[in-house]
């Protein structure tokens, strides 16, 4: 996975710099977040750093970003130069980050959903909680385990699921992001109880679960119906859970 990430980030990047459903799940994170002021931000799966710096830009103390792609931490300490803020980036699989520290808002965005299977998906969240201060709080997007591609395939948001797969007691599917040439990746779907399960065994209290919602100015921005399969068959999840 970390090799095929670095040889896809002008994909990546294309793709979440026009993203229409961006500005809905920053808006979201936040809400789950609560406060920052004062708060040490981890986003985990980082990419460019687009969450971990908003947290910072809207009032967090300091903000660090990990991903396991050396090509994507290029391009976020490149971006973060460019930008003049002060989030720090390191290259780390999350199931080793001894060196990290803990933090008081940590953000899992598109990392969960990577699990290939929920023995994996249990050890990602032990990992995680470690990481987690007291009182802190893990604020996840994943892959929503009510999401079908037989309802739809979730182009309209620049980014199409191809394939959709059993896999264990779960899902395996295939995304492919726009671009020349296009770029795939894969992505595991697994049930709320499978997670609310590792999340318990991780130490955390139980999640609470919220599905992205779309407001009046974000209808506003798109022609009639654009949201509809955005509102009836949502690829993205989230929930918050504590310790």
């Amino acid at each position: 996975m970390t090799a095929h990430y670095d040889r896809m980030v002008e994909q990546y990047v294309a793709y979440a710099s026009c993203s229409p459903t961006r500005p809905i799940e920053v808006r979201t994170l936040l809400q789950l977040a609560g406060a920052l002021e004062q708060r040490d931000v981890l986003d985990l799966a980082c990419g460019s750093g687009y969450y971990g710096r908003e947290f910072l830009r809207r009032g967090a103390r300091s903000a660090v970003g990990v991903d396991q792609s050396q090509g994507m931490i290029d391009f976020a300490r490149a971006l973060s130069a460019h930008n003049d803020d002060d989030m720090v980036f390191h290259v780390r699989d999350v199931l080793d980050m001894a060196d990290i520290g803990t933090f008081d808002i940590v953000l899992a965005a598109w990392l969960f959903n990577y699990a290939d299977s929920p023995a994996a998906l249990a050890a990602m969240f032990r990992a995680v909680a470690r990481h987690v201060k007291p009182g802190g709080r893990l604020v996840i997007q994943t892959f929503n385990p009510d999401f079908r591609l037989a309802r739809g395939d979730y182009s309209a948001y620049r980014v199409k699921v191809i394939d959709e797969q059993p896999w264990q007691s779960g899902a395996r599917l295939e995304l492919e992001f726009p671009g020349s040439p296009p770029a795939r990746i894969i992505n595991f779907r697994w049930s709320r109880r499978e997670y609310d399960q590792a999340i318990a065994a991780a130490g955390f209290r139980p999640a609470v679960w919220h599905v992205p919602q779309v407001l009046d100015e974000d209808i506003a921005r798109h022609p009639a119906g654009f949201w509809n399969d955005y509102v009836d068959n949502c690829m993205a999840v989230n929930l918050v859970c504590g310790r």
